[in-house]
């Protein structure tokens, strides 16, 4: 069989990673997430993902990151069942398959190449539409705007650390005038991690540079009084049967230590 090539930019590449995790992730003996889609999509990409096998703790927290985020998304359609939600970047992820609840309406938001990827594994439906574009232009906003009723959702995982401040803050604007009302899940990484992004043990095999950090995520509160934190998300808020995954060493690192537990974490906001 003639697998797909891949030809991403640099930090488009970093789609593969997540993949990747997923993928590893549905051989395991109790997987933390179940993807069968993403085994197939990996098993038919012509890429040298062998290279990643080292990248353990990368592996299990992009399964974890992916169940957190799946859970903002399931409560969000228990409140709103025919919402609208956006994943901003959605490279080669599957929470459509994941959360789908027969009713919600969906938009897969990506630049061109990460998009002509996803084309050729997934199609659009009537509830599930394809943006190509950059979250941070504005054209295809009027295009959601018009297909949702209610407040909407976005998720931006693996995103917003490539960006930099000022396209963070601009986006959290762009959002909050034209959704107001919206929720917004996303994960972001504190100075200390993007000082030390070389250590990385997945994206240092990549060209990709984190750019984006912030001490504490409830600063964003300055940027605007209408952003509510509603809640945040470490690794050490696991439960012990998820941490018992990462290495001793790790799990110390994460549970006793303020200023690297708060190293990487996930939040949900709501704008307006």
């Amino acid at each position: 069989m003639t697998k797909t090539t891949v030809n991403l930019g640099v930090v488009q590449e970093t789609l593969l990673i997540p993949l990747w995790a997923r993928a590893y992730e549905f051989h395991q003996l109790d997987p933390i997430i179940q993807d069968p889609k993403s085994v197939e999509i990996i098993e038919a990409i012509d890429y040298d993902f062998d290279k990643f096998t080292t990248a353990k703790s990368s592996q299990i927290g992009t399964c974890l990151r992916g169940i957190i985020l799946d859970n903002w998304v399931r409560a969000y359609l228990q409140q709103h069942p025919q919402g609208s939600v956006v994943e901003i970047g959605a490279g080669l992820n599957t929470r459509f398959e994941r959360v789908d609840n027969g009713e919600v309406r969906w938009f897969d938001l990506d630049l061109p190449d990460s998009m002509g990827l996803r084309k050729q594994f997934f199609e659009e439906t009537e509830r599930r539409q394809f943006i190509t574009a950059s979250a941070l232009d504005t054209d295809w906003i009027e295009r959601v705007k018009a297909l949702s009723a209610e407040p909407c959702m976005f998720v931006a995982e693996g995103v917003l650390m490539y960006l930099s401040e000022e396209e963070v803050q601009q986006l959290f604007a762009n959002l909050l005038k034209h959704f107001p009302g919206c929720w917004f899940a996303f994960d972001s990484m504190s100075p200390l991690m993007v000082k030390n992004q070389n250590r990385h043990d997945s994206v240092n095999y990549t060209s990709a540079k984190f750019n984006w950090s912030i001490s504490d995520i409830r600063q964003i509160q300055d940027w605007d009084s209408r952003y509510q934190v509603i809640e945040v998300f470490t690794f050490a808020d696991l439960p012990a049967k998820y941490l018992r995954r990462f290495s001793l060493i790790n799990r110390l690192l994460f549970s006793y230590i303020p200023f690297l537990r708060n190293m990487y974490r996930l939040t949900l906001v709501r704008l307006g």
